[in-house]
Protein backbone atom coordinates (compact mmCIF):
# COMPACT_ATOMS: atom_id res chain seq x y z
CA UNK A 1 0.00 0.00 0.00
CA UNK A 2 2.72 2.22 0.95
CA UNK A 3 3.85 2.09 -3.09
CA UNK A 4 0.65 1.60 -4.57
CA UNK A 5 -1.20 4.52 -3.57
CA UNK A 6 0.99 7.18 -4.21
CA UNK A 7 1.81 5.73 -7.84
CA UNK A 8 -2.19 5.21 -8.71
CA UNK A 9 -2.42 8.70 -7.12
CA UNK A 10 0.44 10.02 -9.35
CA UNK A 11 -1.54 8.87 -12.91
CA UNK A 12 -4.17 10.91 -12.28
CA UNK A 13 -6.50 8.33 -10.03
CA UNK A 14 -8.44 9.35 -7.04
CA UNK A 15 -7.29 6.80 -4.46
CA UNK A 16 -9.53 5.74 -1.15
CA UNK A 17 -8.26 3.03 0.98
CA UNK A 18 -10.54 0.47 3.07
CA UNK A 19 -8.98 -2.38 5.16
CA UNK A 20 -11.14 -5.12 6.21
CA UNK A 21 -9.90 -5.92 9.53
CA UNK A 22 -11.37 -9.72 9.74
CA UNK A 23 -9.59 -10.08 12.74
CA UNK A 24 -6.99 -8.48 15.11
CA UNK A 25 -8.44 -5.33 14.72
CA UNK A 26 -6.77 -3.81 17.48
CA UNK A 27 -3.68 -3.87 15.37
CA UNK A 28 -4.81 -2.26 12.89
CA UNK A 29 -5.04 1.19 13.59
CA UNK A 30 -5.15 4.67 11.97
CA UNK A 31 -1.63 5.88 13.32
CA UNK A 32 -0.11 2.75 11.67
CA UNK A 33 -2.34 3.31 8.87
CA UNK A 34 -3.45 7.24 8.39
CA UNK A 35 -6.03 8.27 5.89
CA UNK A 36 -7.67 4.56 5.34
CA UNK A 37 -11.28 3.42 6.49
CA UNK A 38 -11.37 0.31 8.45
CA UNK A 39 -14.09 -2.17 8.18
CA UNK A 40 -14.76 -4.64 10.54
CA UNK A 41 -16.58 -8.18 9.66
CA UNK A 42 -20.04 -8.34 11.46
CA UNK A 43 -23.53 -9.82 10.03
CA UNK A 44 -23.78 -9.28 6.53
CA UNK A 45 -19.52 -8.45 6.28
CA UNK A 46 -18.45 -12.55 8.14
CA UNK A 47 -15.82 -12.96 5.85
CA UNK A 48 -13.48 -11.74 3.01
CA UNK A 49 -16.41 -12.73 0.55
CA UNK A 50 -18.97 -10.97 1.88
CA UNK A 51 -16.63 -7.82 2.53
CA UNK A 52 -15.98 -8.06 -1.73
CA UNK A 53 -19.51 -8.42 -1.98
CA UNK A 54 -20.33 -5.56 0.10
CA UNK A 55 -17.67 -2.94 -1.51
CA UNK A 56 -19.51 -3.54 -4.35
CA UNK A 57 -21.64 -0.63 -2.77
CA UNK A 58 -18.72 1.74 -2.74
CA UNK A 59 -19.37 5.14 -5.17
CA UNK A 60 -16.57 4.96 -7.64
CA UNK A 61 -15.70 3.68 -10.47
CA UNK A 62 -12.75 0.81 -10.29
CA UNK A 63 -11.98 -1.42 -7.43
CA UNK A 64 -8.61 -3.07 -6.55
CA UNK A 65 -8.14 -6.28 -4.54
CA UNK A 66 -5.44 -6.44 -2.78
CA UNK A 67 -4.78 -9.39 -0.58
CA UNK A 68 -2.84 -8.95 2.43
CA UNK A 69 -0.57 -11.80 1.60
CA UNK A 70 0.88 -10.03 -1.67
CA UNK A 71 3.57 -7.50 -1.79
CA UNK A 72 4.35 -5.13 -4.95
CA UNK A 73 8.41 -4.53 -6.17
CA UNK A 74 6.60 -2.38 -8.85
CA UNK A 75 3.49 -0.68 -8.33
CA UNK A 76 4.28 1.14 -11.83
CA UNK A 77 3.45 -2.06 -13.48
CA UNK A 78 0.17 -2.68 -11.70
CA UNK A 79 -1.09 0.66 -13.31
CA UNK A 80 0.75 0.01 -16.67
CA UNK A 81 -1.81 -2.42 -16.64
CA UNK A 82 -4.59 -0.33 -15.91
CA UNK A 83 -4.50 0.74 -19.06
CA UNK A 84 -6.23 -2.15 -20.31
CA UNK A 85 -9.16 -0.56 -19.33
CA UNK A 86 -9.12 2.16 -22.41
CA UNK A 87 -11.23 -0.98 -23.92
CA UNK A 88 -14.92 -0.32 -22.32
CA UNK A 89 -14.99 -4.69 -23.13
CA UNK A 90 -12.32 -5.19 -20.32
CA UNK A 91 -14.33 -6.09 -16.76
CA UNK A 92 -11.05 -6.86 -14.80
CA UNK A 93 -7.56 -7.17 -14.63
CA UNK A 94 -6.12 -10.38 -12.57
CA UNK A 95 -2.34 -9.59 -11.42
CA UNK A 96 -1.75 -12.70 -9.88
CA UNK A 97 -3.68 -15.58 -11.49
CA UNK A 98 -4.59 -18.72 -9.31
CA UNK A 99 -3.31 -22.62 -11.24
CA UNK A 100 -3.02 -19.95 -14.59
CA UNK A 101 -6.89 -18.73 -14.17
CA UNK A 102 -7.77 -15.47 -13.01
CA UNK A 103 -8.11 -14.87 -8.90
CA UNK A 104 -9.02 -11.89 -6.49
CA UNK A 105 -5.57 -11.79 -4.78
CA UNK A 106 -4.60 -8.47 -6.67
CA UNK A 107 -7.76 -7.80 -9.11
CA UNK A 108 -8.42 -4.22 -10.55
CA UNK A 109 -12.31 -4.48 -12.24
CA UNK A 110 -14.58 -2.07 -13.42
CA UNK A 111 -17.44 -1.83 -10.62
CA UNK A 112 -20.25 -1.97 -13.23
CA UNK A 113 -19.61 -5.02 -14.51
CA UNK A 114 -19.69 -7.18 -11.83
CA UNK A 115 -22.91 -4.92 -9.85
CA UNK A 116 -24.80 -6.40 -13.28
CA UNK A 117 -24.11 -10.11 -12.13
CA UNK A 118 -26.41 -11.89 -9.39
CA UNK A 119 -25.41 -12.04 -5.69
CA UNK A 120 -23.61 -13.43 -4.17
CA UNK A 121 -21.18 -12.15 -6.35
CA UNK A 122 -17.76 -13.73 -5.14
CA UNK A 123 -19.35 -16.40 -3.12
CA UNK A 124 -17.13 -19.43 -3.14
CA UNK A 125 -19.76 -22.29 -3.87
CA UNK A 126 -19.73 -26.11 -4.98
CA UNK A 127 -20.97 -27.54 -8.00
CA UNK A 128 -22.99 -30.79 -8.81
CA UNK A 129 -21.92 -31.95 -5.65
CA UNK A 130 -23.53 -35.28 -5.59
CA UNK A 131 -21.43 -36.40 -8.05
CA UNK A 132 -18.27 -35.90 -5.51
CA UNK A 133 -15.35 -35.94 -6.26
CA UNK A 134 -16.00 -35.11 -9.45
CA UNK A 135 -17.96 -31.96 -8.46
CA UNK A 136 -16.56 -28.50 -9.26
CA UNK A 137 -15.23 -26.22 -6.43
CA UNK A 138 -15.22 -22.52 -7.34
CA UNK A 139 -13.37 -19.98 -5.39
CA UNK A 140 -13.91 -16.33 -4.64
CA UNK A 141 -14.48 -14.69 -7.38
CA UNK A 142 -14.66 -17.76 -9.94
CA UNK A 143 -18.15 -17.40 -10.75
CA UNK A 144 -18.28 -14.22 -11.86
CA UNK A 145 -15.17 -14.35 -13.92
CA UNK A 146 -17.66 -16.86 -15.77
CA UNK A 147 -20.66 -15.76 -16.23
CA UNK A 148 -18.42 -12.05 -16.96
CA UNK A 149 -17.06 -14.42 -20.01
CA UNK A 150 -20.42 -15.68 -20.80
CA UNK A 151 -21.72 -12.38 -21.32
CA UNK A 152 -18.77 -11.08 -24.14
CA UNK A 153 -16.41 -9.36 -21.27
CA UNK A 154 -12.59 -9.63 -21.11
CA UNK A 155 -10.60 -10.17 -18.07
CA UNK A 156 -7.00 -10.09 -18.47
CA UNK A 157 -5.38 -12.16 -16.88
CA UNK A 158 -1.48 -11.88 -16.13
CA UNK A 159 0.76 -14.69 -16.44
CA UNK A 160 2.39 -16.23 -13.53
CA UNK A 161 5.36 -15.89 -14.74
CA UNK A 162 4.93 -11.64 -15.02
CA UNK A 163 3.03 -11.59 -11.98
CA UNK A 164 6.45 -12.94 -10.02
CA UNK A 165 8.67 -10.59 -11.45
CA UNK A 166 6.46 -7.73 -10.30
CA UNK A 167 4.49 -9.00 -6.98
CA UNK A 168 5.31 -11.33 -3.89
CA UNK A 169 2.11 -13.63 -2.89
CA UNK A 170 2.29 -15.60 -0.30
CA UNK A 171 -0.95 -17.01 -0.72
CA UNK A 172 -2.63 -18.40 2.32
CA UNK A 173 0.00 -17.45 4.92
CA UNK A 174 -2.52 -15.25 6.85
CA UNK A 175 -5.14 -17.84 6.25
CA UNK A 176 -3.56 -20.80 7.77
CA UNK A 177 -2.98 -18.78 11.17
CA UNK A 178 -6.52 -17.92 10.89
CA UNK A 179 -7.21 -21.58 11.03
CA UNK A 180 -4.67 -22.52 13.95
CA UNK A 181 -6.58 -19.93 15.39
CA UNK A 182 -10.21 -21.45 14.99
CA UNK A 183 -8.96 -25.38 14.53
CA UNK A 184 -7.32 -24.95 17.83
CA UNK A 185 -9.75 -24.14 20.08
CA UNK A 186 -12.22 -27.05 18.85
CA UNK A 187 -9.22 -30.05 18.79
CA UNK A 188 -6.19 -28.48 20.63
CA UNK A 189 -2.42 -27.36 19.61
CA UNK A 190 -1.07 -30.79 19.33
CA UNK A 191 -3.45 -32.08 16.91
CA UNK A 192 -3.44 -29.19 14.62
CA UNK A 193 0.37 -29.65 14.34
CA UNK A 194 -0.73 -33.26 13.34
CA UNK A 195 -3.10 -31.73 10.86
CA UNK A 196 0.26 -29.79 9.42
CA UNK A 197 1.80 -33.31 9.22
CA UNK A 198 -0.84 -34.79 7.50
CA UNK A 199 -2.46 -32.27 4.77
CA UNK A 200 0.04 -31.27 2.08
CA UNK A 201 -1.54 -28.03 1.96
CA UNK A 202 -0.85 -26.39 4.85
CA UNK A 203 3.24 -27.11 3.94
CA UNK A 204 3.74 -24.08 1.48
CA UNK A 205 1.77 -21.46 4.13
CA UNK A 206 3.56 -22.47 6.60
CA UNK A 207 6.70 -22.42 4.84
CA UNK A 208 5.98 -18.77 3.92
CA UNK A 209 5.16 -17.65 7.18
CA UNK A 210 8.47 -18.69 8.14
CA UNK A 211 9.78 -16.73 5.73
CA UNK A 212 7.98 -13.87 6.72
CA UNK A 213 8.89 -14.19 10.06
CA UNK A 214 12.49 -13.74 9.35
CA UNK A 215 11.74 -10.80 7.08
CA UNK A 216 9.58 -9.08 10.04
CA UNK A 217 12.19 -9.86 12.48
CA UNK A 218 15.06 -8.58 10.24
CA UNK A 219 12.92 -4.87 10.04
CA UNK A 220 11.56 -5.22 13.41
CA UNK A 221 13.04 -6.75 15.93
CA UNK A 222 10.14 -8.33 17.23
CA UNK A 223 8.56 -12.12 17.03
CA UNK A 224 6.48 -13.00 14.02
CA UNK A 225 3.24 -14.55 14.72
CA UNK A 226 3.91 -15.44 18.17
CA UNK A 227 1.47 -17.24 20.44
CA UNK A 228 0.50 -16.29 24.20
CA UNK A 229 3.70 -17.30 25.70
CA UNK A 230 5.59 -15.54 23.05
CA UNK A 231 6.86 -17.87 21.13
CA UNK A 232 7.85 -16.74 17.19
CA UNK A 233 5.39 -18.95 14.50
CA UNK A 234 3.32 -20.12 17.63
CA UNK A 235 0.37 -18.87 15.79
CA UNK A 236 1.61 -20.40 12.88
CA UNK A 237 3.97 -23.77 12.41
CA UNK A 238 7.02 -23.29 14.35
CA UNK A 239 10.29 -24.05 11.80
CA UNK A 240 10.83 -27.28 14.09
CA UNK A 241 7.23 -28.58 13.63
CA UNK A 242 7.99 -27.49 10.10
CA UNK A 243 10.44 -29.93 9.54
CA UNK A 244 8.80 -32.67 11.73
CA UNK A 245 6.04 -32.06 8.91
CA UNK A 246 8.16 -32.49 5.81
CA UNK A 247 10.15 -35.59 7.47
CA UNK A 248 7.49 -37.87 6.20
CA UNK A 249 7.02 -36.93 2.22
CA UNK A 250 8.88 -39.29 0.39
CA UNK A 251 7.13 -38.95 -2.86
CA UNK A 252 10.36 -37.68 -5.09
CA UNK A 253 7.36 -35.39 -6.96
CA UNK A 254 5.34 -34.06 -4.15
CA UNK A 255 9.46 -33.12 -2.84
CA UNK A 256 10.35 -31.26 -6.39
CA UNK A 257 7.15 -29.34 -5.90
CA UNK A 258 7.89 -28.07 -2.71
CA UNK A 259 11.19 -27.19 -3.61
CA UNK A 260 10.03 -25.12 -6.36
CA UNK A 261 7.53 -23.51 -4.45
CA UNK A 262 10.59 -23.22 -1.64
CA UNK A 263 12.56 -21.65 -3.93
CA UNK A 264 10.43 -19.08 -5.26
CA UNK A 265 9.29 -17.93 -1.99
CA UNK A 266 12.92 -17.43 -0.45
CA UNK A 267 13.95 -15.20 -4.01
CA UNK A 268 10.67 -12.71 -3.39
CA UNK A 269 11.65 -12.67 0.26
CA UNK A 270 15.14 -11.67 -0.32
CA UNK A 271 13.86 -9.23 -2.95
CA UNK A 272 11.63 -7.97 -0.35
CA UNK A 273 14.15 -7.66 2.09
CA UNK A 274 16.42 -5.59 -0.76
CA UNK A 275 13.55 -3.40 -1.13
CA UNK A 276 13.39 -2.56 2.91
CA UNK A 277 17.71 -2.08 2.68
CA UNK A 278 18.33 -4.81 5.51
CA UNK A 279 19.57 -8.56 5.18
CA UNK A 280 17.71 -11.38 6.04
CA UNK A 281 18.97 -15.08 6.72
CA UNK A 282 16.65 -17.44 5.76
CA UNK A 283 16.71 -21.43 7.34
CA UNK A 284 16.29 -24.53 5.74
CA UNK A 285 13.28 -26.56 5.78
CA UNK A 286 13.88 -29.63 3.71
CA UNK A 287 17.36 -31.21 4.32
CA UNK A 288 18.51 -30.76 1.14
CA UNK A 289 18.28 -27.42 0.94
CA UNK A 290 20.85 -26.94 4.38
CA UNK A 291 23.18 -29.21 2.22
CA UNK A 292 23.17 -26.75 -0.98
CA UNK A 293 23.57 -23.23 0.91
CA UNK A 294 25.00 -24.43 4.55
CA UNK A 295 21.41 -23.50 6.16
CA UNK A 296 21.15 -19.87 5.43
CA UNK A 297 19.93 -18.36 2.31
CA UNK A 298 21.51 -15.84 0.02
CA UNK A 299 20.47 -13.26 -2.74
CA UNK A 300 20.97 -14.58 -6.52
CA UNK A 301 23.06 -13.07 -8.19
CA UNK A 302 21.81 -11.02 -11.34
Amino acid sequence: MRDVVPTFTRSGLDVQVKIFRDANAEQFTSDLFPGVTFWDNGPGMRDQNEFCDAALDIDCDFLFFLDSDAFFFDADWAVRHFKAFEDPNVAAVSLVPRNGRPAVFALIFRIASYRDLPAPVFACRYEFPKDWPEGVGLENGDAATRELIKRGKAIVNVAMDESAEHIANFRSSTALRAARESFTRAIGEGAFDICVARHRAFIVPAHDNVLLGCLYDAIFGQPFAPDEAGTPLGSSVTLPNLRKAVENICDVGDLDRLRARFQRSRRATLRMAACEGVNVEIPWVLPDENIADGGQARPDKG
